[in-house]
This record gives structure tokens, sequence and C-alpha cells, in this order.
């Protein structure tokens, strides 16, 4: 039975095998988070299916009074959700989850994950230019963190699990699990682990799998038919790269536009979103929703070159008000077909025979690794969507000058850090100071160490002293331990001995006496990074932290501990 117990399996997850169980765990994640996803795009096509029975023209299809109305009253139903829920559950999105990652230590609230899932539902079907990828991630990684605290594992290994949880959702939602996987190591993760690779991808492929295997062809993206050895001239890729990244930052500048207006009451912020998309979308019908249908008629070469200028820009407005304004929904799918709009509205002004199609596509790639600062995501998701392998290097082109323009030129961060700088929230992306942040105190702690306390007398303690323990911890009070070694034990026990019987007192208190300087034990109520405890050997003249394991244990990292983590090679788990 101890084979099957949670603290076992805790403990190999500390071992060398660690990997073979954290991929299991990516399994089961993918299998849940595509369970759900699936359940959520099905909810969406039932909302969306009340609009239009067909599903085939989306919001294009609705008459001008619904397409100006519905996102006024789903603004209304977004007022309803908010009054009727805790605060604290209203923090969503990828933002929301890279936020947990840094400062939750990966925990993210089965509330939240509720919330974001219903809200979502409304935002989604009420035509505001959002996507399912935001809501699709917080769900994936509230499954995948809900899971990793059910089998009580370190907040490195939640924190992966939650990458595994994105990337499933990601694969889950546009059927793309490359793009996954380097999404959730770009964006959310933000750092690249050999380790860390298997579980996520084992958790994507899962997920892509068992997801097509619910919905069948569901079609979770849009089809781009391109002409195979297509190719646009060296000059014009440069030329597309600039002006995705130009597009890039003026929707980064609108969304932080918004993002400032002095809005504090909520129902004016979601009137006011609900308002702009209303006009929007009595203007232009294509702005509505994700924009995936819209697609095929922005693409056709009957539509004029002013009329897709004009869908291109209400869109820009109808997603930059509704992010700006907090409608809690993803960004991802609506900057993506921004691309894709940008992308053939110059096609259709550059030279050269290259097909719309293809300009399309490279301006997906260049204006969403622009805003999100994803190049890798960005470059996979034109392979896996055009299966093409020719298409790549126009792709890196395209996207490491979007990222130059937006990044360098305009100095853009990446849209989540500016969504969680408007909160006050600031995450660090220094690779050394995020290395040491995601590594926690418990995962480097030894238990192998005796405890000494007052209510223990001479014998107990001198037997205790001859086990082969290297470290003890002397117990003065509740809040005052010290670390004492085997050799200075050994020698003050030996001094004890050689007092005179009028001299002699009791071993506990003659130890307490000739306590040893700078032995002290720094006492933290709960588990701490790899970072804090630096801070805490620099700060505080300590020899070692105490740390809580579980409910019932306790471990030790003394100063020559971690120095020796940081220092020597070998895999910290």
């Amino acid at each position: 039975m101890r084979r099957f117990s949670l603290p076992y399996i805790r403990s190999r997850l500390l071992q060398s095998q660690a990997l073979a169980l954290l991929s299991l765990f990516g399994v089961l994640t993918g299998l849940a988070t595509g369970l759900v996803i699936a359940w959520f795009v099905f909810s969406i096509d039932i909302v969306t299916g009340l609009l239009d029975e067909d599903q085939k023209s989306g919001f294009i299809g609705l008459d001008p009074f619904w397409r100006f109305s519905l996102p006024i009253i789903g603004a209304l139903w977004l007022l309803a959700l908010f009054h009727f829920t805790k605060s604290k559950y209203h923090n969503v999105g990828i933002a929301h989850v890279i936020d947990r990652l840094q400062r939750g230590r990966g925990h993210i609230p089965v509330g939240t994950t509720l919330f974001q899932f219903f809200a979502a539902l409304i935002s989604l079907g009420s035509g505001y230019s959002l996507g399912k990828e935001g809501p699709a991630v917080h769900i994936g990684s509230g499954i995948a963190s809900k899971l990793g605290r059910s089998f009580y594992q370190t907040p490195s290994q939640l924190r992966l699990l939650t990458g595994c949880g994105t990337a499933a959702a990601i694969s889950a939602a546009f059927n793309t699990p490359l793009a996954g996987v380097l999404f959730a190591m770009e964006v959310v993760l933000m750092e690249y682990s050999l380790n860390g690779f298997i579980p996520v991808i084992a958790a994507s492929v899962t997920a892509a799998v068992f997801t097509h295997y619910i919905t069948g062809d569901h079609p979770a993206m849009f089809d781009l038919h391109i002409q195979s050895g297509s190719s646009i001239d060296f000059i014009w890729l440069l030329v597309l790269g600039l002006g995705t990244g130009l597009g890039a930052a003026l929707l980064h500048q609108l969304i932080r536009y918004f993002l400032r207006l002095n809005l504090v009451k909520k129902y004016k912020r979601f009137l006011f979103a609900g308002l702009i998309s209303g006009v929007c979308g009595l203007l232009a019908p294509a702005s509505m929703g994700i924009g995936f249908d819209t697609i095929p008629f922005v693409l056709s070469s009957d539509m004029a070159f002013w009329t897709l200028a004009m869908i291109l820009l209400a869109k820009i407005v109808a997603t930059g008000s509704a992010i700006g304004l907090g409608i809690p929904a993803g960004i991802v799918g609506p900057a993506m077909v921004i691309g894709l709009f940008l992308g053939a509205l110059m096609g259709r002004m550059l030279p050269g025979d290259a097909p719309i199609e293809l300009y399309a596509l490279l301006g997906m790639a260049g204006l969403m690794s622009g805003l999100l600062h994803a190049p890798l995501a960005a470059t996979t998701a034109v392979l896996e969507m055009s299966v093409d392998a020719t298409l790549m290097f126009p792709a890196m082109i395209v996207v490491v000058i979007s990222n130059l323009t937006c990044q360098v030129l305009f100095q853009q961060p990446s849209i989540f850090r500016t969504m969680l700088s408007s909160r006050g929230l600031h995450i660090s992306t220094h690779p050394l100071r995020n290395a040491l942040a995601s590594r926690y105190l418990a995962e480097i702690s030894t238990t192998h160490f005796n405890v000494i306390t007052v209510d223990m007398d001479n014998e107990n303690i001198e037997q205790i002293t001859q086990l082969k323990q290297k470290l003890f911890v002397f117990r003065s009070n509740a809040n005052a331990s010290y670390l004492l070694t085997n050799t200075f034990l050994a020698q003050r026990i030996e001094a004890w001995n050689l007092l005179t019987e009028n001299q002699s007192q009791s071993l506990y208190g003659f130890l307490q006496l000739g306590l040893p300087d700078r032995s002290r034990i720094t006492i933290l109520a709960e588990d701490a990074s790899l970072l804090e405890g630096i801070k805490i050997f620099q700060g505080e003249d300590v020899s070692a932290i105490q740390v809580p394991l579980d409910a019932f244990r306790i471990g030790l990292v003394t100063r020559q501990k971690l120095t020796s983590v940081l220092t020597s090679e070998g895999d910290l788990h």
C-alpha cells in the first residue's frame, strides 16, 4: 500500500524518476483539459447557434439592430455575473495565470476557473472581438493546478504542470499541439527546460488527440489554401514585417489607452466597451466575434480595398477597447485575425504575383509575435496551419522584423506585461532571477536531523547524539532554534561529563549556555523560493532555514547546502 500513497508518489517526484511521473501527470492534464475545452467549445457553439441557426455566417448574418445591441446586452449579463460572485474570483485570463506562476506558486483557485468559464461564454456569445484561447489557458492551467495540488506536488513541479495545462488548452482549442508547447514555454513559463519539454509535449499531444476524438473534425482554426511553391520577394517580406510590427504597436497602444482611462466603476467600463463594439459591429459586421468565420469573405477577390481597410480598423478598435476595458476573454485569436487582415491588405498594395493568402498567413505570424513576444509559437503556427515547411523561412523573416519594430523601435513589452502593470503587478523577465524564483527551498531541504527539546532528559539527549546524524536542531523555545553539528555536541557532552557534582546541571541547560555563534535557524511559516532564501542568508546572520514540508514534517536548508546547489553540477528537481 505504501507504493500507492501520496507521500510515496511525492517522494518519487523529487528523485530521478520525476520525469516519467510528471509526464504521466501531463497526460492526465491533457485528458482533463481536452474534455473541458471540448465542452467549452460546444457551449460557445450552442450560444452562437441561438443567433445563427446555420452557424455559417456568424455575427455577419445578424440584423443591424442585433449587431449593435448584442454587445451591450452582453455587458449587462457580465455585470450581473460580477455582482453575484466574489471579487477574489474576478482575475482571469492568461495574464492572471502568469501572475499566479510568479507570485502564487502555481496555485490557481478553482473559483476563478469556474468564473472564467461562464464569463467567457457571455463575452464570446455577445460578439465581442475576443478569443477563446485566454479562457482556455486559464481553464487548462486551473485543471493542472488542482491536479498538482491534489498530489502534493512541489511549487516548481506545480509550475511545470501549469505549463502543461497551458499547452493542452492551446492545442485543444486551436488544434496546434506544437504551437501550444512553444506558447506555454515562451509566454507563460518564460523559460525553456529540457526536463520540462517532455511533460508539456505529452499534455499538448494528449489534448489534441482526445479533443479530436470527442469533437471530430471541429473547425478549431481556419483553412488557408496556399499553392505549393508560392513565395514573396525578400524586400516585400521586410516591408510586411515592418507593417505587422507597426500594427502590433498600434494595437498595443490602443489597449494601453483604454487601460489608463479613469473609469473606476465596472458598469461604466463594460457598457462603454459594449457601445464601442456595437458601433463597430454596425459599421463593419466582420469585426464582431473572434473573426475566423469572416476570413473567407475578407480574402475574397470581390472585396474592395477600402472595405477591407474599414474592417481592419474596426477590428483593431473593437479588440483594443474590449481588452483594455476588461471584458473577460482572450486576445490571441483576434490578434491572429487582425494580422491576417493586415497581411491581406498589404498583399493588395505590394507588387508581385504572390497569393493574398500567403501575405495573410505571414501577417498573422508577424502581428501575433510582435504583440505577444512569442516568435517561435507564431512561426510554428504557420507550419501547422499550412503544412508547408518552405514557409518557415519567410515566416521567420517577418517575425524577426516585426519583433524588432515593436520591441526595439517602439519599446513595447509583451501585452500581458502591460495588462499586469496596469494593475500594479510587475513580472520579472530576468532569466537568472526567474530561475531562482521558480525553485523552492523544500526541494533541496533535508530531513536527516534530530531535534533536542527542553522536555528531553539527559539520557535521551545522549542517546540521540549517538545516532549517525550530522545535524541537530536545538529548540530553545517555540520561536528560537539553533543548528548544532555532531562534532560540537560530542565536545559539549564531554565537557558536561567532566563537571564536578556540585557544578552539575541538566545537559539541556548546559548546551543552551554554550550555543555557538551564528547558529540560529530562521523559521518560515511557508515554503520560499531559492531567491528568497538567498535574501535571507544575505540579510540575516543565520546558519539554516527551516521550512514546512507538509502538515507533519519540516525540512532544513543550510547555508552550505544552498551554496552547493547553486555552484555544483547536477539537476535540481
